[in-house]
């Protein structure tokens, strides 16, 4: 009879051990699944700004490839010709004097 006793004892001790057990397993199980869904969803959130980005840089590239040219544009030899002869009424020179310098070319002031 102690036997017995003792047999239902240890099995009721197990049977409440593996309850809890189970019960640990279901609960570690829901953590993990909570977890890997919160980890997936900011992954996709940090690709989708990372892809935005990539985008917005793509765009500044452009914008910065037409201002460099129009920036050549806007300095190259022929537009400064046009602009000096038509608004400016620049003549270009046909002939060229070089002043040679006698004496002395800069005088000290006094004080």
């Amino acid at each position: 009879m102690f036997y017995k006793n003792q047999k239902t004892k240890t099995q009721a001790v197990l049977s409440s051990f593996l309850g809890n057990l189970r019960m640990i397993i279901i609960c570690l199980s829901l953590i993990s699944v909570f977890s890997y869904l919160v980890v997936v969803n900011h992954t996709n959130t940090l690709g989708i700004a990372i892809g935005q980005m990539k985008f917005k840089i793509q765009e500044l590239e452009e914008q910065n490839r037409d201002l460099e040219n129009e920036a050549n544009n806007l300095s190259s030899m022929t537009r400064i010709e046009a602009i000096s002869n038509g608004e400016l009424s620049m003549v270009q020179a046909e002939t060229y004097d070089y002043l040679e310098p006698t004496g002395a070319v800069a005088v000290k002031g006094s004080n």
